[in-house]
């Protein structure tokens, strides 16, 4: 489990976690669904976009593998998951 993903004790006042925390409680940031466009799998890495058609650099080595017009969840940088398995859509 990562710092992001940790619990605080006594943060939450009777709320499950996920309730309480909209998002990552080290950097307040939430993962957002971006649609993969071309992937680049020697280098770990992902050119995705966003909703608004700006587009950014993901690394999906956690989420491997990965396939042009994938949906995934970023958070700083980093794919935390395939969208799919979490009902998020870009």
């Amino acid at each position: 489990m990562s710092a992001c993903d940790q619990p605080v004790p006594g943060e939450h006042h009777g709320r499950s976690w996920q309730t309480a925390h909209a998002g990552c409680i080290t950097c307040s940031d939430e993962a957002l669904p971006l649609r993969v466009a071309v992937v680049d799998a020697e280098r770990g890495l992902a050119l995705c976009e966003h909703a608004d058609g700006t587009r950014a650099s993901v690394e999906i080595a956690l989420v491997e593998p990965v396939a042009v017009g994938d949906v995934l969840l970023v958070h700083a940088g980093t794919a935390i998951a395939h969208a799919a398995q979490s009902g998020a859509r870009a």
